[in-house]
């Protein structure tokens, strides 16, 4: 090899071609090629280059389409399932918002439906309690144009009574008149003589002081037939008051009975309270002596022998309640001791006064007692009690309290008060029925304790309907002098 221009070959990248440098004054000119096998291996190198090329372009693009395929369907799937949670999610929202206007709905319903139900409750019980106002008060109303009538009616008869006494006065004074002008007339006739003889042996009088004895003995026999004509009129004026009383006391209360029984039979609802003339003042009042007990008498023990029926609560007055308490009590009475018959009635508060008033009316019918049962609870007696002290101040109506056993000090203080009661109205002997033991007690009540420990006290036994038979109880020593079926 001589040494001369060396050539070289650089090679930048696959894809140029071979590049042959300049002339080197160091380089050693190379053999010469073969052109055959350069251009076959050139050819070569190009096709498997551009095959090379090819796949990696082929390769490449496989994995761009691949790349865009999965990032397609990636994105498909991501739309997909986004679209799907969407879904869901908006199906879900749909159905909490259906759910959630559904409950609101139903609730606004259920208030709606409360409020309606409430409005009709509240307006049916104002009806109600309208028309239990309206029918008080017009009962209230009916009574006071009752009275009133009956105050103008006797105004009335005053005015006539007073009219014919006046007319009675003024026919006495005109006869007193005439008779004096008859009597001037004939002491003028008479003037002539100058003396008149009396009766022999008695010294003369002259005529005026005759005739003036004459006229005041006429006056004075008309003012004595005018104040007998006063004495009738007085006495038939308190016989039709008396008679007017007992009426009030006894017949009214019957007719009063007699129509409730009938309302009861034809089925219509209890009656509003009963005019103030069943709750009038006892004949005591207007006659003078104390009023007496349904059966006679005014005491109850040891005289009577009382038998108690406790009434069920929420029952009617009735005829039949009457007539088995009389048959339930028939039984007791002995040949030196009558029976009494008491109806018991258990009442709560005031709205119960109008059926108490209608019981006493029944009672009253058939002359029994009436046993008010009071319950005291939490308050005081004196407070439990106060509600019913215009019936406790009947002379037929008694008194049972519903309580734990009393202190004795508080239940002092109760018959006390009864006592008084007793006293300020002229009333019988009151019966009064407690629990647990009794103290003495002032003799206007008849205390009876249902725990009857004592000797001294009344003796009195609590049995349920259908106890023992009234000939075993009478054949106890002693006999109970207050049978009470509770």
């Amino acid at each position: 090899m001589g040494v001369g221009t060396r050539w070289w070959r650089r090679v930048e990248s696959e894809e140029d071609n071979d590049a042959w440098g300049g002339p080197d004054e160091v380089t050693v000119a190379p053999d010469p090629r073969a052109s055959i096998e350069d251009d076959g291996r050139e050819a070569r190198e190009t096709a498997d280059r551009e095959a090379r090329e090819t796949a990696d372009r082929e390769a490449r693009e496989t994995a761009e389409r691949q790349a865009r395929e999965h990032a397609e369907r990636e994105a498909r799937e991501t739309a997909e399932r986004e679209a799907r949670e969407q879904a869901e999610r908006e199906a879900r929202e749909t159905a909490e918002r259906e759910a959630r206007e559904t409950a609101e709905r139903q609730a606004r319903e259920t208030a709606e439906r409360e409020a309606r139900e409430t409005a009709e409750r509240e307006a049916r019980e104002q009806a109600e309690r309208e028309a239990r106002e309206t029918a008080e008060r017009e009962a209230r109303e009916q009574a006071d144009r009752e009275a009133r009538e009956a105050a103008e009616q006797q105004a009335r008869e005053q005015a006539e009574r007073e009219a014919r006494e006046r007319e009675a006065r003024e026919t006495a004074e005109r006869e007193a008149r005439e008779q004096a002008e008859r009597e001037r007339r004939e002491r003028e006739e008479t003037e002539a003589q100058d003396l008149v003889s009396t009766l022999p042996g008695a010294e003369t009088v002259p005529p005026p002081l005759a005739r003036e004895a004459a006229a005041r003995e006429a006056a004075a026999r008309a003012a004595s037939k005018a104040n007998r004509k006063r004495r009738r009129r007085r006495v038939l004026a308190i016989f039709l008051i008396a008679f007017l009383a007992v009426a009030a006391v006894w017949i009214i209360p019957r007719l009063i009975a007699l129509v409730l029984g009938l309302a009861s039979a034809l089925g219509v609802g209890p009656a509003p309270e009963p005019p103030p003339i069943i709750a009038a003042a006892p004949v005591a009042a207007v006659a003078g002596p104390p009023v007496e007990l349904p059966r006679g008498g005014s005491m109850i023990l040891p005289a009577q022998r009382v038998v108690v029926l406790r009434e069920a609560p929420g029952s009617g007055p009735s005829e039949a309640s009457a007539d088995r308490l009389d048959a339930v009590a028939v039984p007791f009475g002995t040949r030196d001791r009558e029976v009494l018959p008491a109806l018991e009635l258990p009442v709560r508060d005031v709205a119960d006064t109008p059926a108490a008033w209608q019981r006493l009316a029944l009672t009253r019918a058939h002359r029994q007692l009436l046993v008010l049962a009071v319950p005291t609870g939490p308050t005081a007696v004196r407070d439990a009690l106060e509600p019913w002290e215009r019936l406790l101040r009947e002379p037929d109506v008694g008194l049972a309290l519903d309580s734990p056993p009393l202190a004795p000090e508080e239940l002092g203080a109760v018959t006390a008060w009864l006592a008084d009661v007793v006293r300020t109205g002229n009333l019988p002997q009151k019966l009064v029925v407690v629990p647990g033991t009794a103290t003495s007690a002032p003799s206007e009540l008849a205390v009876v304790a249902t725990d009857g420990a004592q000797a001294s006290a009344p003796r009195a036994v609590v049995l349920p309907p259908g106890g023992p038979s009234p000939t075993e109880l009478l054949a106890a020593d002693p006999a109970p002098d207050v049978v009470l079926y509770r």
